[in-house]
């Protein structure tokens, strides 16, 4: 036991030299999932984070009182009654807390609410590949589109929802249409209330690469986040659950706002605004040590440069020549050894069937690399227009 002990302390001091996660696995002989798990368990914990945690009971388990048990159906029926509020077990957990009521564990209120049939059984959505997927970037945020949903009396919209990789601080924003000028003023709010990412992840919607007509030629969502130096990463197509993070809060917006009546597009524009505050100040995500998207903001010390308040949205801002401007596409490389950029067919090394890879656009330089563990195995020529 002690030796694994050491390989974790070495684990996360490698990690905080900037040693990759793939890189610390092969050296200590260990998965990156493994690696994952104590750099997680470092983060949330202080003192101890290394050491094995039983899985054996501390002591005799002992039987709920009937008045908690009490306590834990309210507050279940006084959460699920509030609009934008979570009502499980850890919702429940801190909502008995904070009334001055000690709460029993967690698992214990989800035995409780089993046995008074209130919890929902749902189907597992997705199932990850085992092979190595690129690892996500620090600093990133997560966008999506919800939709279409209709208001009463026949009105059309969509929700367009952004997250933050990091802290979960997240952003909804009704919109009318998918263009490409609704979804991008929608960003440039968030960006406005919260920080600039160095990263945006999205999936391979239509309306956020710009048009199948002119494939190489950008739209406005990804030509204003190019020229604010956020660089673009598009997860493989067909992959829903490489944006699990974003897919989960989704559905935490189709149990709360959705569920709501709005009896106008402006009704429903206060409700998403009131969804955001409650969700980026109350929410405590079990996965991240229980904190709120706000308490989680000011412990990883995340860099608050908003976007400048006056910023306008224009339909095609000028790419500066001296920035970057690099678009990432995550693909899987099938076995015909070809993957799809922009609609166009890259030709891929037999040696690289079946792993996934990162197409690094350079649009400067009209040049495409294809990486895999930051290495790059190809290159070549991709003419792009810059005006």
């Amino acid at each position: 036991m002690a030796n694994e002990e050491t390989l974790r302390l070495k684990a996360i001091d490698m990690h905080k030299h900037g040693v990759k996660v793939a890189e610390i696995a092969r050296k200590l002989g260990r998965t990156r999932q493994w690696v994952h798990k104590w750099i997680n368990r470092h983060r949330d914990c202080t003192d101890g984070w290394e050491q094995s945690q039983s899985n054996a009971p501390h002591s005799k388990a002992n039987k709920t009182s009937k008045e908690l048990e009490d306590h834990v159906v309210l507050s279940r029926i006084k959460l699920k009654g509030l609009p934008h509020m979570e009502s499980g077990a850890f919702a429940i957990w801190h909502d008995l807390r904070m009334n001055g009521i000690e709460p029993p564990p967690v698992a214990t209120i989800n035995r409780i609410l089993n046995r008074r049939g209130m919890v929902a059984r749902e189907n597992a959505t997705y199932q990850k590949s085992g092979i190595d997927y690129p690892e996500s970037p620090q600093n990133m945020h997560i966008m999506d589109l919800i939709g279409p949903r209709y208001i009463r009396g026949g009105q059309r919209y969509f929700l367009l929802t952004i997250i933050s990789n990091d802290t979960r601080h997240a952003g909804v924003y009704p919109i009318l249409s998918k263009s490409g000028e609704d979804i991008t003023k929608s960003i440039v709010a968030f960006w406005k209330s919260y920080t600039i990412p160095d990263f945006l992840q999205m999936d391979n919607e239509l309306s956020f690469k710009g048009s199948n007509r002119h494939p190489r030629g950008l739209g406005m969502l990804l030509r204003t986040v190019l020229s604010l130096n956020v660089t673009p990463i598009f997860i493989p197509v067909s992959e829903p659950w490489r944006n699990g993070v974003i897919e989960r809060f989704n559905q935490k917006v189709e149990r709360t706002l959705l569920t709501q009546e709005h009896s106008s597009f402006a009704e429903l524009q206060r409700h998403a605004a009131e969804f955001m505050e409650t969700h980026n100040q109350l929410h405590h995500y079990s996965t991240l040590g229980h904190m709120t998207p706000l308490q989680l903001d000011e412990k990883l010390q995340i860099p608050n440069i908003p976007l400048d308040a006056d910023y306008e949205v224009t339909e095609r801002p000028e790419l500066d020549s001296c920035k970057l401007n690099e678009i990432r596409f995550v693909r899987l490389v099938r076995s015909d050894l070809n993957i799809s950029v922009l609609n166009t067919d890259i030709a891929i090394i037999p040696k690289l069937m079946h792993t996934y890879v990162e197409a690094v656009l350079l649009i400067n330089e009209h040049c495409l690399l294809i990486k895999q563990d930051g290495m790059t195995i190809q290159k070549q020529q991709f003419i792009m227009p810059l005006k």
